[in-house]
């Protein structure tokens, strides 16, 4: 009898587990959605992200997502977006945060009525 319950248990916890993680996702947005907040066309950003990379010393992968979540906030716009960005992945591998933390801390500075709270949907 322990043994059932003990599997029963287990199933229970692992869907349990199945069932937080997708509903415990973020939303995620494609480029062609993300890009025209900021007044940029989906090339725009993917182009931008090797130049970043290369000028900050950050990985691709860190230069990507920074780009993505400073494009998702909609704050920075169009040619700005590219040197906010840039100090995000500065940040972020100086300071060895993740690109959202690194994101947050540039969009804080930033003189804007959104601020840091911009990223809450992204």
């Amino acid at each position: 009898m322990r043994k059932h319950l003990a599997t029963l248990t287990g199933l229970l916890l692992a869907a349990a587990f199945v069932v937080v993680f997708f509903l415990g996702r973020r939303q995620s947005f494609d480029l062609e959605e993300v890009a025209p907040r900021v007044g940029l066309q989906p090339a725009d950003l993917i182009a931008m992200a090797p130049r970043v990379a290369s000028q900050t010393g950050a990985t691709l992968g860190t230069a990507r997502r920074v780009i993505y979540l400073m494009a998702c906030s909609g704050v920075p716009l169009g040619r700005e977006l590219e040197e906010q960005a840039t100090r995000a992945a500065e940040a972020a591998k100086k300071r060895s945060l993740t690109p959202r933390e690194a994101t947050r801390s540039v969009l804080a500075a930033m003189p804007s009525a959104q601020g840091s709270d911009a990223l809450r949907d992204c």
